[in-house]
């Protein structure tokens, strides 16, 4: 991948995470079966982690390029705050409107289900708690990851330019560290992580290198044949076990020998070995397949899902709130498939209306600067949507 201009590709696999995401979240949605964790043994949240580090590590080691590493690092923790401070407002909105409908519905399982139960015993602790990043109910724990991995990259940006292989070695000894030790910090009021970020780091680190790498040319060894030949037998061998375990699930005959191993090597929480590699020959096929100017990008159908990859942090926000929501319609309406589907095609529809509102609040101003051509203004490319 070239560094040169922006990467459509980056926005319309990105958006398709967000869209996975906001699926996967709805409990009991049969249409989750149609996402990614379904096909492979990795899921969306790989593909948000990866991305991230390679769109960071191209804006921002650009951005080092242009006016040295002290301003990129500044630039990077500035970004770092918008996103802590998004989460405090998500974290706040989001725990008043699960409280307001576990009050409404008469079901405190709602409140025990998102992982809000602390904030209604001790809200001033849970809040302390919130601001620290240790306390993350459900859907509230891939943002917290981020913004720590984001923060790494303002100290490890002059070490990924120059010296990427040390980076990399040090990056996978602590992931082994953290499987043979079972490291993970700890989280109010009682569990760990459920992204471990000494596990996840060393995804976005990978994702962070190669992006910095792709500044300069790319990397020659991920162009060689024998590697790409690699990864699609990795892959296929992938989708040949887990397609059909997912069928056997739902014919409720799951094998327990073969489900409990591969959840052992899978595990999500530490970014088992079996969701890496299975994610990285996933990352390596489809790279090399679809180029950055390869003509499907232009697809109109494609569009809503490359502009929800562009304004991505409004997007997730929403999409939490929307899945919660989904989840409470359903359990307290209509389970039915029709109401599912009606469910998740809505929220998917809001999520890029904002996505539209958004870019064109953005390309506006950009026209009138431009003299009515709707081109990014000079610095914004490869900006948008991080």
């Amino acid at each position: 991948m070239s560094g040169q201009g922006r990467d459509i590709r980056l926005d319309f696999f990105r958006g398709l995470a967000l869209i996975f995401i906001f699926v996967d979240h709805i409990p009991d949605n049969l249409l989750a079966y149609t996402t990614l964790t379904n096909i492979v043994f990795s899921d969306a949240a790989e593909v948000f982690v990866f991305i991230s580090g390679y769109t960071a590590a191209v804006v921002f080691g650009g951005l080092e390029r242009k006016h040295g590493m002290l301003f990129a690092s500044v630039q990077v923790l500035r970004r770092c705050w918008s996103l802590y401070v998004a989460h405090i407002f998500v974290f706040i909105i989001f725990t008043a409107q699960v409280s307001w409908t576990a009050e409404r519905t008469n079901n405190p399982m709602f409140a025990e289900e998102m992982g809000v139960i602390a904030f209604l015993a001790e809200p001033h602790i849970a809040v302390i708690r919130a601001l620290s990043l240790s306390f993350q109910p459900a859907f509230m724990n891939i943002l917290p990851l981020y913004i720590v991995l984001l923060a790494t990259l303002a100290v490890l940006l002059p070490l990924i330019a120059r010296r990427p292989r040390v980076v990399l070695i040090v990056s996978g000894a602590i992931y082994l560290a953290t499987h043979i030790f079972r490291f993970n910090p700890s989280t109010y009021p009682a569990g760990v992580w459920f992204f471990n970020p000494l596990a996840w780091q060393f995804l976005f680190l990978l994702g962070a290198v190669i992006g910095r790498a792709s500044l300069d040319g790319g990397i020659a060894f991920l162009a060689r044949r024998d590697v790409f030949v690699a990864s699609c037998v990795i892959l296929a061998l992938c989708v040949a076990v887990r397609v059909p375990l997912t069928i056997l699930y739902l014919l409720d005959r799951s094998p327990a020998d073969i489900v409990a191993f591969t959840i052992a090597i899978g595990d999500k929480t530490n970014l088992g070995p079996l969701r890496l590699v299975n994610f990285l020959a996933l990352a390596h096929v489809v790279a090399t397949l679809v180029r950055r100017d390869s003509p499907v990008l232009a697809w109109r159908w494609l569009n809503p899902v490359i502009v929800c990859g562009q304004q991505s942090l409004a997007v997730f926000c929403l999409g939490i709130f929307l899945s919660y929501a989904a989840h409470v319609t359903l359990t307290e309406v209509n389970h039915s498939f029709a109401m599912q589907l009606f469910v998740t095609v809505a929220g998917v529809v809001m999520m890029y209306l904002l996505a539209r509102i958004l870019d064109w609040s953005k390309t506006r101003p950009a026209a009138r600067r431009t003299g009515g051509t709707g081109a990014s203004a000079p610095g914004q490319l490869g900006q948008g949507g991080k």
